[in-house]
């Protein structure tokens, strides 16, 4: 069978669940009492209302419903985004400080006052696509004036590179762990990977030149100080760049090789072949994973490889292996991609409960400690995986 005939059908399978188990799964998770989405949903999928929203579910919503708006133009997804940009411009915007809460409890307080800018860089993407699907002016106004302040304090001009969080009142940045997980730190190769594709997306609606601008030069960063000698991404920095950690996590490697060649794209066009085997080196080492376990494990820590299998991480793989396939030609990225899918077929789809398993292990046991849905998980990942598979099946045909 022709690559271009494996891809439809891929693209098919990607459609049906897209439509008929992603968006209305999450869509029943909307607030109708108090605006938003469900803080949290169980694995069992009952939604806590009184659970803590922040920006990064919000921001994620509001992409995924304007993207499928764009795609399909049901009602619905119309009204599950501004649904998600009335809570984002609202209750999560700081009116005083600017920019965006990381979260609020259920009364609209915020718990955490300086601006995590992995935050805001969620805020930019979700704000700038929303703008794309509807023209609604405030959607650009508002990811314009974040962008403005992220290059005043969030960008280091002397290291290059975006900090970790500044403070309230965007005065000065911060050295601040992501999450319970994270490392407090500098700089984080996952705060600039979503600075990467907000500014993609913000430059492509906007064609303002001091984006475009930014945007080139974070992606050279990437390519000079975030990819180390090993060819996988640092995952935490030092402010000079210097690496904190010998972690590699292969869903962020597979993911940014599909971004930086958006970037790319977007920026430049034809991708010079220097800095297109860059991204694609990371694509590689996620394919040869792939291939030796089935899907992507997660990550690798002081010598211990953490073979379980994360909802986003296989729907990066997704897209990064098509991307794969598509630059190269090479039909052992498109097997890559077939597998993963596969995999999350059998395993990763949750038949009871809808939507997918936070975590899987490798025998294909669910981690059901694990809740559905939150401030992380969302209609974002897969949604997204989903759709690019959809975009390009539709460009290959």
């Amino acid at each position: 069978m022709v690559a271009s005939k494996r891809l439809f059908l891929l693209a098919q399978k990607a459609d049906t669940e897209l439509r008929e188990h992603i968006l209305p799964y999450w869509y029943q998770t909307m607030d109708r009492r108090e605006g938003g989405f469900a803080g949290l949903v169980t694995n069992d999928g009952a939604c806590d209302f009184q659970h803590p929203k922040g920006v990064v579910m919000h921001s994620r919503h509001l992409w995924a419903s304007s993207a499928a708006w764009q795609e399909r133009h049901n009602p619905l997804d119309l009204v599950a985004a501004r649904h998600a940009f009335e809570f984002l411009s609202g209750p999560l915007y700081d009116q005083l400080g600017k920019g965006f809460w990381w979260t609020v409890d259920s009364k609209g307080r915020p718990e955490i006052k300086n601006k995590v800018l992995y935050g805001q860089a969620f805020a930019v993407y979700g704000l700038a696509k929303y703008f794309e699907a509807t023209a609604e002016p405030q959607a650009l106004e508002l990811a314009l004036e974040t962008f403005r302040l992220l290059e005043l304090t969030g960008f280091d001009p002397e290291y290059g590179g975006y900090y970790e969080a500044v403070d309230r009142r965007w005065k000065v940045p911060v050295i601040q762990a992501l999450s319970r997980t994270d490392l407090a730190c500098s700089k984080s190769m996952n705060t600039n990977l979503h600075l990467l594709e907000a500014y993609t997306t913000l430059f492509q609606v906007s064609g303002r030149h001091d984006i475009r601008d930014a945007l080139e030069r974070l992606l050279l960063v990437f390519e000079s100080r975030i990819t180390q000698p090993s060819g996988h991404l640092g995952l935490y920095f030092d402010r000079d760049w210097t690496t904190l950690t010998d972690h590699k996590s292969f869903g962020h490697d597979i993911e940014a090789s599909w971004l930086m060649t958006e970037a790319a794209q977007v920026l430049w066009g034809a991708i010079p072949p220097v800095h297109l085997e860059k991204y694609l080196a990371l694509a590689r080492l996620a394919l040869q994973l792939v291939h030796e376990h089935g899907a992507l494990p997660n990550e690798l820590h002081r010598g211990h490889l953490d073979t379980t299998r994360i909802w986003w991480v296989q729907a990066e793989a997704l897209v990064g292996l098509v991307n794969g396939w598509e630059m190269t030609g090479d039909e052992s990225f498109l097997e890559g991609a077939e597998a993963v899918w596969s995999w999350i077929e059998k395993h990763q789809i949750d038949r009871t409960h809808g939507e997918w398993f936070w975590a899987v292990s490798a025998d294909g046991t669910p981690d059901l400690t694990r809740p559905k849905g939150g401030l992380w998980k969302t209609s974002y990942h897969n949604g997204r995986a989903c759709m690019e598979l959809l975009q390009r099946a539709k460009q290959a045909s």
